[in-house]
């Protein structure tokens, strides 16, 4: 199953893309990948699915959004690295320095034979102060007690929680929901298509291409690719919506499955409400939750 969510093929939600290669030599048989040459024929609910379409969805923004976290490079060698992700603590992916941007990480210190974790800037960790003067190190405990009572002082008001996400989202969506994909950009695209089969032809019955015809071909595809990229704006949009909405009910579930107020630190609350964590001082963080709300939370340490 995990596989199959990594997989970018729209097969596993049972739907199909037809006609994604096309045959140039029916004699040998060989085929190549369609750049517009031929139509494609997208077919919803075609075949019974692997997985619900809305969790496909998800599965694939998350991992658009994994795959899309660069940060400035903290060695000599390159200007830009990929970061690494990791699952294993909710605030690993979420947390970040206030000073540079860079990510915290959680170590382990051992001293006197105990063993305490911390949070530090994985910026300081590698180049020290040259880069990042001022980032603090962060105790694990303290640093979980002030999240959980930062999201214990949402939980105890849920009706604004969710009804300020749900405000963010329409905000943010505005009328997706309402777009529909005009069919005019299928019947525009066969015709190009058509237009550019009719070019090939005739170049295939003269022998040669001669500079004319490789215009008008560039001028084709590249209205094609126009169209395309339209429509695939809007159908973008559309998915968007359903995922924002899906995000709506996942957040008031949440909260509902919560009691009023929750103990010890929560991991999977915590992935499940926060967006991110900044780092500001050694006794403050700010907080962003994915329903929008942005807060400060002091850090308290027992004296």
């Amino acid at each position: 199953m995990l596989y199959v969510l990594t997989q970018a093929n729209e097969k596993y939600m049972g739907d199909a893309l037809l006609q994604k290669t096309y045959t140039v030599d029916f004699l040998s048989k060989k085929r190549v990948k369609n750049q517009g040459i031929v139509p494609q024929y997208y077919i919803e609910d075609n075949h019974e699915a692997i997985i619900p379409r809305e969790l496909f969805y998800r599965a694939q923004e998350e991992k658009a959004r994994r795959a899309a976290i660069y940060r400035p490079s903290t060695e000599k060698k390159s200007k830009t690295e990929k970061s690494k992700y990791s699952s294993k603590y909710s605030l690993s992916d979420i947390m970040v320095c206030g000073e540079c941007g860079q990510p915290y990480r959680r170590q382990t210190w051992s001293k006197y034979g105990q063993k305490s974790a911390v949070w530090r800037c994985d910026n300081r960790l590698k180049n020290g102060t040259k880069n990042c003067k001022h980032s603090p190190t962060l105790k694990e405990q303290p640093l979980y007690e002030a999240i959980m009572t930062a999201i214990n002082s949402v939980v105890e008001n849920q009706g604004e929680f969710v009804g300020a996400f749900r405000e963010n989202v329409i905000r943010v969506i505005g009328s997706y929901s309402t777009r529909h994909i005009p069919s005019e950009y299928d019947e525009q695209i066969e015709k190009l298509q058509g237009e550019m089969l009719t070019l090939i032809e005739e170049n295939a019955k003269q022998g040669s291409v001669n500079e004319n015809s490789d215009e008008q071909y560039h001028n084709i595809a590249e209205r094609i690719r126009d169209l395309k990229l339209k429509k695939l704006k809007l159908t973008q949009e559309n998915r968007l919506a359903e995922t924002f909405s899906q995000r709506i009910n996942d957040v008031d579930h949440c909260l509902k499955d919560s009691t009023c107020t929750v103990g010890g630190y929560d991991d999977e609350l915590v992935r499940r409400l926060l967006q991110s964590v900044k780092v500001i001082s050694e006794d403050k963080i700010e907080i962003q939750f994915k329903s929008g709300i942005v807060m400060q939370q002091r850090v308290a340490y027992d004296e």
